[in-house]
């Protein structure tokens, strides 16, 4: 028989910006377990990394090949379709493959690595000393390898880096590399199963109930009832421990094994039905249609554009289930985690099914273990936010996104992914259906429906017998004129509050801004509450009299005078969803208030049981954020006001008209979907804006007509593609150099018959000239041309990681980017 020879190298890729696989020798033990698309721990220049393989080879065109140290799984954490997905991914979005792998697997379970120095065998009385030298080689010969902040806490010091780089050049010092173990594991418990073919005799079974009565007593039970138990719960019953049954297992009369334990993340609302509906025509016929691909095993991406209550999540439930019937998986995206326990308890009190859960909220060791049974096909369904669509499903029949417009699906980190577009396109490598929604599409989505890029379905009904509701806008320049500066809730919306309470109804109050007031100002010198580490105010918050930075979280306590004149008092102007709470509280207080935002929701669960208060009628006044306005359902409200329409209008983003338009719909939809009318007040000092309008109106063809024409005047996205290079450093003249030097490889290149036809704008200081300590520069990008675009982006990025020049700065680079950079 001949033998298959065995691969002596391995190509793996790291999760860091160089865009190429390493090559590294497999040591002799582990060339017969290693596998394409698992985790391999390598060395990589003076540290340890992990990187995933993505080639085996027999031989390599390196000269000098490091070796390989370990795998840290028995199986690869990705298939072959995830692999060439993430392939995709790095170079659409210009990142790097070993990046793209890195985001698709749970948070927590990569191996990390740690610096460790320890003594050489060089004598240690040789050379001298500083103080601080002395007493960290007394250390280091006391305890043994230490890392650098243990060492500091030992001998009292805040850092120690030049006294290590000193030590460590002069070989008396060693620094290794090493691998820790991960984050999170996998939890085992042990289990007892009876041995039936090792059986006691009656003669055997008296001698063991008087010599080992406990033993058994546990064998008796295993033998005359369940016979596989946990072997806790077997201990717990008979007072005794695991000793007892390692001596039974050691007679060969049971069997001891390791279980896997699931650790189970949040439980759903319980707003699920079994029932399942009756789809109207319009619902019917966009069934039929997303069904008849689904059958045929043909890839079809479907824009289901259907008004707010008009019954998108049946068709998606009807669609799922027909999925399912074939015998397919299902993955579907929320934008937001707030979303996750009523969606998951809609799948599971339809289907009776086991759903997995993936988001951003759930603990390491949760996400992990939700991952791996999607991963072994122990589940059907996943739904989550952002990064479940890279759940390991096998045989993926349909992946629904939900709100597809929302801009939560876009990632703010490196790789910069837009969950939707890759969502699309592992649809399309599965030859499965990929199934947008929304009230208020994206402009891209949309316009790939008009372009044929994709089948637009219409819902233009509400699916019950209730109606859209009906929206009053108000003038807050004439309240204002009216009232006096300063008002929050306009007369309109306090009258409709009140009746709405002594009714017995609900209301919602949207206000994009958390926090109490956006600004402190001192009304002697005009000194503003700044971060120390970024150019933007301070948010006061009146729960424990704190400043905050909403963008690094830099905090500090309100001061009760002026930094810069000692003035008081402070005025705290603009309005935050804490200043709207607290004046709802003593206008109406005898209704129960509160308030959904980041501040209110950090704690694990907190989205559920606010909603859960909301569903059972414990709350009377919701005021938050845009969290409220997605996708909740919740007959009871009947009420929607909208506290400053305006919020958005005024950032320096192409998108700004489009997020209001799609935000004030959205929330407007939350109002009267049972049995009594809705009513949406709209305050805004832009009444006249066609964005408010138009939402004010539920005319999503008028604004998208609107807004294409402004967008066609600019060449803004979807007429061009658009790129983003921020160019960030700590030092504001290196940071500057660097992204002059940038704009003029950009410029050489652009001039360059290769990439006519690109506009660049920049660079010039970023709207956030600093952040988080670093100074911002920005380069935009722009063209009809989607190659040229990548190619242009992926040779700044390779010029700048070749280049000497760094100056302690970093590039990130966007492709079709959202919001302020």
């Amino acid at each position: 028989m001949k033998t298959v020879e065995l691969p002596a190298f391995a190509e793996v890729v790291l999760p860091i910006s160089l865009d190429r696989p390493f090559s590294y020798a497999i040591p002799s033990p582990l060339r017969e377990r290693i596998r394409m698309g698992m985790r391999a721990v390598v060395p990589i220049q003076n540290r340890i990394e992990t990187g995933y393989v993505v080639g085996l080879t027999h031989n390599s065109s390196v000269d000098s090949v490091k070796t390989l140290i370990d795998l840290p799984d028995s199986d690869p954490v990705f298939s072959g379709e995830i692999m060439e997905l993430c392939r995709w991914l790095a170079d659409y979005y210009c990142c790097s493959w070993g990046e793209a792998l890195h985001s698709a697997i749970p948070a927590g379970i990569a191996v990390r690595t740690r610096r460790v120095y320890r003594l050489s065998m060089e004598s240690l009385t040789s050379g001298r000393f500083t103080d601080k030298q002395r007493a960290v080689v007394a250390e280091l010969n006391r305890r043994g390898p230490l890392t650098e902040s243990q060492l500091a806490k030992a001998v009292g010091a805040e850092t120690l880096s030049n006294t290590l780089k000193s030590l460590v050049t002069r070989g008396i010092v060693l620094a290794e590399a090493v691998a820790a173990t991960p984050a999170v594991n996998a939890l085992t418990e042990t289990w007892v199963r009876l041995c039936e073919e090792s059986a006691l005799s009656s003669e055997d079974l008296v001698r063991l109930q008087r010599r080992a009565p406990k033993q058994a007593a546990a064998y008796l039970d295993l033998l005359h009832g369940p016979s596989e138990r946990r072997a806790s719960a077997l201990c717990l019953k008979h007072e005794t421990s695991l000793a007892t049954l390692r001596q039974l297992a050691a007679k060969g009369l049971v069997t001891m094994y390791e279980h896997d334990v699931y650790r189970s993340p949040e439980a759903s609302s319980g707003h699920g039905s079994t029932q399942k509906h009756s789809l109207n025509s319009e619902q019917r016929k966009a069934y039929e249609a997303i069904v008849a691909e689904l059958e045929s095993n043909r890839f079809q991406t479907f824009l289901l554009q259907g008004i707010t209550g008009s019954g998108k999540t049946e068709v998606y439930l009807q669609a799922i289930e027909r999925a399912l019937s074939l015998g397919k998986g299902a993955i579907i995206l929320v934008p937001e985690i707030s979303l996750t326990p009523q969606t998951v308890g809609r799948f599971k009190a339809r289907y009776q099914t086991d759903v997995a859960v993936l988001h951003s909220g759930l603990g390491s060791g949760e996400r992990y273990d939700e991952w791996r049974r999607a991963q072994r096909g122990e589940v059907r369904i996943v739904v989550g936010a952002r990064s479940a669509v890279f759940a390991p499903l096998p045989n993926l029949g349909i992946v629904v996104v939900d709100e597809e417009h929302d801009n939560s699906y876009k990632q703010n980190e490196s790789p910069r992914y837009h969950a939707r577009d890759v969502a699309i396109m592992r649809a399309k490598m599965n030859n499965a259906v990929c199934l947008l929604g929304s009230a208020t599409p994206s402009i891209e989505s949309y316009r790939n429906s008009e372009a044929g890029k994709s089948v637009r379905l219409e819902l233009k009904r509400r699916a019950t017998a209730a109606e859209l509701p009906r929206v009053e806008i108000v003038d807050m320049r004439v309240e204002t004129r009216d009232v006096g500066v300063g008002i929050m809730l306009s007369r309109r919306l306090e009258e409709e509050i009140d009746a709405r309470l002594k009714s017995g109804d609900q209301v919602l109050l949207l206000l994009n801004r958390r926090g109490f007031s956006p600004f402190v100002l001192c009304p002697s010198c005009g000194w503003v509450a700044q971060c120390t580490d970024c150019n933007v105010s301070l948010t006061y918050h009146a729960q424990g009299a704190h400043l905050n930075c909403h963008y690094c979280g830099y905090r500090r306590e309100s001061p009760p005078v002026c930094d810069e004149c000692g003035f008081k008092p402070l005025l705290y102007l603009g309005t935050g969803t804490q200043k709207v709470e607290d004046y709802l509280v003593r206008s109406f207080p005898d209704a129960r208030i509160e308030r959904m935002d980041a501040d209110t929701t950090s704690g694990k669960g907190a989205h559920a049981q606010i909603l859960g208060r909301l569903a059972s009628g414990d709350i009377d006044i919701l005021v938050g954020t845009q969290m409220i306005a997605k996708g909740h359902d919740y007959p009871g409200v009947t009420l929607v006001g909208v506290v400053n329409a305006d919020t958005g209008l005024s950032f320096p983003d192409f998108r700004a008209s489009e997020t209001t338009f799609q935000l004030l719909t959205q929330v407007a939809g939350r109002a009267g979907r049972g049995d009594k009318p809705g009513l949406v007040i709209v305050q805004s000092y832009r009444p006249n804006h066609y964005a408010v309008k138009a939402a004010a109106q539920h005319d999503y063809t008028a604004f998208y007509e609107r807004e294409m024409a402004v967008r066609e005047s600019a060449l803004y996205p979807p007429f061009r593609r658009m790129a983003s290079v921020m160019i960030e450093g700590e030092d504001p003249q290196e940071t500057y150099r660097t992204a002059v030097r940038i704009g003029k490889t950009a410029r050489g290149q652009i001039e360059s018959l290769e990439f006519h036809g690109i506009e660049m704008i920049g660079p010039a200081p970023a709207t956030l000239r600093r952040l988080k300590r670093k100074y911002r520069w920005s380069l935009g990008l722009l063209s009809k041309s989607t190659k040229r675009l990548n190619i242009l982006t992926r040779a700044i990025r390779d010029a700048f990681e070749s280049s000497p020049e760094k100056a302690g700065c970093a590039v990130k680079i966007d492709l079709d980017p959202y919001g302020m950079m």
